[in-house]
């Protein structure tokens, strides 16, 4: 089959549907792929409050709020923190995912479930797809890679796979936690932390290390100090490390994880990559691939540097771990904190405040 439209968007998570959906809103004809649209990215799902009324989310997606976060360091000292009404949203990933695509859906996209197999340039480009016995050629002046960490465009033009930071994780019902526990130490997550959320009917339990053959033995490590026995469906993921170099190549956008846009330290995804979405979007409305690089570096550029330091500086060891929830005892940090990671204060002057701050801590 044969089709023809302004831009393709490949991949249906949450960068690809809010790209498709801002594109079809401004009239621009958009064909969205994704190879399996049952498919559940594992993810602690959480999501900043603030991101459902910027994007305009549906909230009945979310399904617990939390009032509190709590960090634990390597000593096992515990920090509770109150998040002042920035609360934190969780939502399912299965269910999010999809409601993202309906309401792109709504606005006009035509959304395909197949698979990308080429793509070849001429005046414009032709992307090719299969699924089950049809196959499709759809010309494209633009298109979106927002096909996550294992990035078929990226394959298909050569682009070398983003560095990976790894994670193992279960949803595990019958257990409960009233906030987001985040973890340190280097028995169970060095250079990382480990997590539990909240969930649908449980929680979520995890935890990260650029170490892939010891994730297992890591994993077990946290479930016996965390003192959770009980076992849910095991999945081993992994999420892309940021490096910034990747916004686009020519009229072929990066979003989301196939660009590696998650931010250090917090490796929080989810927001980023569908701003992410939006920006390359605002780029093919205005006839302009290159101002997709602009518009998210203006925003993000400098928050991400700032993450990338400060995760050098307090996960190198247990010793830094501690000396992060320590600091965290103070109510400024607190504040600064929340204002940058969970209110998405973007505003130069949160920024350098911030910095500035963090200067004052560590000289």
């Amino acid at each position: 089959m044969k089709l023809c439209v302004k831009a393709v968007v490949v991949g249906g998570g949450p960068a690809g549907s809010i790209a498709a959906q801002t594109l079809a809103q401004r009239g621009i004809d958009v064909i969205l792929l994704e190879r399996d649209l049952s498919f559940v990215k594992p993810c602690g799902g959480g999501l900043s409050l603030n991101a459902f009324t910027e994007l305009n989310i549906p909230k009945a997606t979310i399904r617990k709020e939390v009032k509190k976060i709590q960090l634990v360091s390597p000593a096992g000292k515990i920090l509770d923190i109150d998040l002042k009404g920035g609360n934190l949203a969780i939502v399912e990933r299965g269910e999010f995912d999809r409601v993202l695509r309906q309401r792109a859906e709504e606005q006009g996209v035509n959304i395909i479930e197949a698979e990308v197999t080429g793509l070849t340039q001429h005046k414009t480009y032709t992307v090719e797809a299969i699924s089950g016995e049809e196959k499709y050629e759809i010309a494209s002046e633009y298109v979106i890679a927002a096909d996550g960490i294992n990035s078929k465009m990226r394959t298909i033009l050569g682009i070398k796979t983003s560095r990976a930071f790894f994670t193992v994780s279960e949803h595990i019902k019958g257990i409960h936690t009233d906030c987001c526990e985040f973890w340190f130490g280097s028995a169970h997550a060095p250079r990382a932390y480990s997590w539990v959320f909240p969930s649908g009917e449980g929680i979520s339990i995890g935890t990260g290390s650029f170490e892939q053959g010891k994730m297992n033995d890591l994993y077990a490590a946290f479930k016996e100090k965390r003192g959770v026995t009980a076992n849910g469906s095991k999945r081993v993921y992994r999420i892309p490390v940021w490096t910034g170099d990747l916004y686009n190549r020519d009229k072929v956008l990066f979003t989301g994880d196939s660009a590696g846009q998650v931010l250090p330290l917090t490796y929080e995804g989810i927001y980023y990559a569908m701003k992410a979405g939006e920006f390359a979007a605002k780029a093919i409305i205005e006839n302009d691939a290159d101002n997709y690089r602009k518009l998210w570096k203006s925003r993000f550029q400098k928050r991400f540097v700032l993450m990338g330091k400060l995760q050098d500086i307090f996960l190198k060891n247990d010793a830094s771990a501690e000396r992060l929830v320590a600091i965290h005892r103070r109510p400024e940090i607190q504040e600064a904190s929340l204002r940058l990671w969970l209110m998405k204060d973007s505003r130069k002057a949160t920024l350098f405040s911030y910095i500035k701050l963090f200067g004052k801590l560590l000289s």
